[in-house]
């Protein structure tokens, strides 16, 4: 069982986060108000903390071992890999018999030493070649915990332990003010994309799968082609409004939940596709 802090006990004083990590502190609370999509936030806080892995665990605490619902970001494996998608929290096998006893804001390290009794996890550690995990306790309310969890395939450094030990209390404060509904409406919204995403389907394809109207399909064209939003009003003669019209409806028929995500679909390449059907393209 992991102790507090125990990968890094050999850590210098705590130092001060850097401009990188005092952005992610920003792009976080911003989320847990719904002004950036929570998914996005945490890719943006992986990429820049170096993790592999990002998750908001729930942990339901009545349960022996502790189930939990999570929602990740898997910066490594942009779609599902021979390992499967990214659905386990460490935090109880990390914190061990301090589960019910951690302080909000509080850091716990943890690595593949701590996951001893725990097949599952061990065996996913294997997989994914992760080192070291760290688990940030946000909120613990009505028997339910809810953790920031980052895992890395490399060791972290004893900087990035203080930063990330300072940073907790700050985030665990955002996330307790948070929107009403911010973790399961995204997990809602994901597994509604991800059961979207079960039949591969190419946006642009001949058959029109996602059934985009004429002004909509132009309008993924054109991103697929690299313009910018300006450069769409003006190709299109469009207002704003109108252009921003197009893209909630889009967003709604391709399962994506903002532009960012909707280019990545349009331009990752889609592996074995359908064959077009003979009754032709759709394009209302």
């Amino acid at each position: 069982m992991s102790v507090m802090f125990s990968a890094h006990n050999s850590a210098s004083a705590a130092v001060a986060p850097t401009p990188e990590l005092l952005k992610v502190v920003a792009v976080l609370c911003q989320a847990s108000q719904g002004k950036v999509p929570l998914l996005n936030a945490l890719r943006e806080t992986a990429l820049a903390i170096g993790a592999d892995v990002i998750s908001i665990s729930r942990v339901d605490l009545s349960c022996e071992k502790g189930s939990a619902k999570v929602l990740s970001a898997d910066v490594r494996h942009q779609r599902p890999s021979s390992s499967g998608s990214f659905d386990f929290c460490v935090a109880p096998a990390v914190c061990g018999v301090n589960m019910k006893r951690a302080k909000s804001g509080s850091a716990w390290f943890g690595s593949m030493n701590d996951f001893a009794d725990h097949a599952r996890l061990s065996e996913l550690y294997k997989n994914r070649r992760l080192s070291e995990s760290v688990s940030i306790l946000l909120e613990r309310q009505n028997g339910v915990s809810d953790f920031l969890e980052l895992h890395f395939c490399r060791p972290i450094s004893s900087a990035l332990a203080n930063a990330l030990t300072l940073m907790g209390p700050v985030l665990s404060d955002c996330w307790k003010k948070r929107s009403l509904g911010r973790f399961s409406e995204t997990q809602l919204v994901n597994a509604r994309r991800k059961s979207v995403r079960t039949d591969v389907k190419e946006i642009l394809s001949m058959e029109n799968p996602c059934r985009l109207s004429r002004a909509e399909y132009r309008v993924c064209l054109l991103l697929a082609r690299g313009l910018n939003n300006n450069a769409l009003l003006s190709e299109l003669s469009i207002s704003i409004s109108t252009l921003r019209t197009h893209l909630r409806n889009i967003y709604i028929k391709t399962g994506t939940s903002s532009q960012t995500e909707l280019i990545h679909d349009l331009l990752t390449p889609i592996v074995n596709p359908k064959p077009a059907s003979a009754g032709g393209a759709y394009v209302a």
